[in-house]
């Protein structure tokens, strides 16, 4: 990706397609080029700073405990709080006849909200387990690594919540015991509300674990701002380059290139529908929640208000009948499968902007690429008219389904006028964005598979141990020895300070990563001797046949130079 604060480069097209790098062994990658101790340090520095979000999940678990008392009857409850204020008698008898008591709503609002707090913090303890293996230098900025280090922990920590709350309607389904008796229209309109507190605390909790403090890093805003203004001109360019890397997967890719046809692969589908999936989760659903806990809040009014001479306020028919789920289920996953399958449609109806592409290099601001480059534009726009399209031929197949099968009620139009115009729109605005930034991983695949980003680290931290024990593996020793005489500057210090570190490793082109044991075990079973101070290995004689060892002359260097040569 071209940094806006760099200099101008003259337009580029008919660029070559770009060539896959090989895989980085992360088991190979040198101690200082690890980013953090150890995987211990990692959890050891969450810890440290876990009251922070232990304070928004127990805020949370309170909102939640909360909703799921109210949604019993959310209108009963208020109309009894009001009565209550003049005769707390009347709250009593809400209670009971919501099946509560006094003992035990003091009991599980003093208790629960603190042991599930406690039980969600028990997923910091997979937090290392999922940042460890990351790559910094396959993430095209620092911004990308840092947030994917702050989703991952993120999501670890809110893992209980949100599987509390999409599991709460299946356990009222399934007739397990608990105040909601079913799935009316109060029940509901909490469980929307419920949603919106757990895209809240998802904001929050995202706050609060910082990549920057959790490993110890410069946050990419201070190297952002590095980037932009530092005084120094060498520490600039050092930071521009680390903040952001040249993407190389240009666009449109060229005819007759995997690339072109990866939006019709499976893996280009399910990139899609991840991204356009992860953007309806900003873009659609909010707003869907909010408006359906409004449009059921008032459902549940209205409910109430026709049934206060009615004895069970708790017993209301549920909203959602089984010709919902019939004809709702199979909708949505055909509208799942157009919008997964819609930049695969886009590319080609977008060829005919093909020839007004000025400069095919990925800028910054979308602004300026879109300026630059109509073909992208055009298929992000038809990207999102399509998924657009899909969902309002979703929304009219229901309208016609539904009362055939009569579930055409009131609140079904209600929410079929809600689909057709608020989230059809939004979820095209959704699908749009999502390929704004996510087009090249459709087409081509990850970013890290066509660049590396000069960054000082290529791991988090190691798989086992720590940076110490990897500075003792021989195989860690080799592969830095090898990279150091590929490179074409001097680097005999270095080669010397490492050999002098330890053992001299000597690994076959054919076998890289080898140990030192096994090396000498396969010369032994060629009948090669060891040989104690042969040129390549003190262990194995460098690999050498018998022959080359006996022609070899065993003289001790004259001078250091020879020593380090030796």
């Amino acid at each position: 990706m071209t940094s806006p604060h760099s200099r101008t480069l003259p337009p580029l097209t008919d660029l070559p397609s770009p060539p896959r790098l090989p895989e980085e062994e992360t088991h190979l990658v040198a101690p200082g080029e690890i980013m953090v101790e150890s995987r211990r340090e990692i959890l050891r520095s969450l810890l440290r700073r876990l009251w922070a979000p232990a304070l928004v999940l127990l805020g949370l678990w309170y909102v939640l405990l909360t909703l799921y008392v109210v949604g019993a009857s959310p209108t009963f409850w208020f109309f009894s709080l009001l009565a209550g204020l003049g005769d707390p008698a009347y709250l009593r008898q809400a209670m009971s006849a919501l099946n509560f008591t006094s003992e035990g709503l003091w009991t599980a609002f003093l208790l629960l909200p603190a042991l599930a707090t406690a039980l969600s913090l028990l997923g910091a303890l997979l937090v290392p387990r999922l940042v460890a293996p990351l790559q910094p230098r396959r993430f095209l900025s620092e911004t990308q690594f840092q947030r994917g280090v702050e989703d991952r922990t993120t999501a670890m920590l809110l893992a209980l919540p949100v599987l509390t709350v999409l599991a709460l309607p299946l356990t009222v389904v399934l007739g397990l015991p608990q105040p909601w008796t079913g799935l009316g229209a109060g029940p509901l309109s909490v469980w929307c509300a419920g949603l919106v507190a757990l895209e809240l605390a998802w904001v929050l909790v995202r706050r609060t674990v910082s990549a920057a403090r959790l490993l110890g890093i410069t946050s990419h805003e201070v190297l952002h701002t590095e980037a932009r203004i530092g005084t120094d001109p060498e520490r600039r360019r050092a930071a521009a380059r680390q903040h952001l890397a040249q993407d190389r997967r240009h666009l449109p890719p060229n005819p007759g290139t995997p690339a072109a046809d990866g939006a019709r692969s499976p893996r280009g589908a399910l990139t899609a529908l991840a991204l356009i999936a992860r953007s309806a989760l900003t873009w659609v659903l909010p707003a869907l929640a909010g408006t359906s806990w409004l449009v059921l809040g008032i459902a549940d009014l209205v409910t109430v208000l026709s049934s206060l001479s009615a004895t069970g306020l708790s017993q209301v028919e549920t909203p959602l009948r089984w010709q919902h789920l019939a004809v709702g289920l199979p909708l949505l996953a055909l509208v799942a499968a157009g919008c997964a399958l819609a930049p695969a449609l886009a590319v080609p109806l977008s060829s005919g902007h093909r020839a007004q592409v000025r400069d095919q290099r990925t800028y910054a601001e979308w602004a300026h690429r879109a300026r630059v480059n109509p073909w992208e534009a055009r298929v992000c726009a038809l990207t999102g008219w399509l998924c657009a399209g899909w969902a309002l031929a979703g929304t009219v197949l229901a309208a016609v389904q539904l009362p055939l099968l009569g579930a055409g009620t009131a609140l079904t139009w209600v929410f079929l006028t809600l689909f057709a115009l608020m989230v059809v729109p939004l979820l095209g605005v959704a699908a749009t964005q999502a390929m704004k930034g996510g087009l090249r991983d459709v087409l081509y695949g990850p970013a890290g598979d066509f660049m590396r980003r000069q960054t000082p680290y290529a791991l988090v931290a190691p798989e086992f141990g720590t940076r110490a024990d990897r500075a003792k593996d021989p195989a860690v020793r080799a592969a830095l020895r090898k990279r150091l005489q590929a490179d074409g500057s001097d680097h005999a210090l270095e080669i010397f300070d490492l050999d002098a570190a330890g053992e001299r490793l000597w690994v076959d082109e054919n076998a890289p990563g080898a140990s030192d044991t096994a090396v000498r075990q396969a010369d032994l079973a060629q009948g090669v001797l060891p040989d104690f101070g042969s040129e390549g290995s003190a262990f194995t004689g460098g690999g050498n046949s018998p022959t080359e060892q006996a022609s070899h002359l065993h003289d001790i260097p004259d001078t250091v130079t020879g020593l380090r040569e030796r």
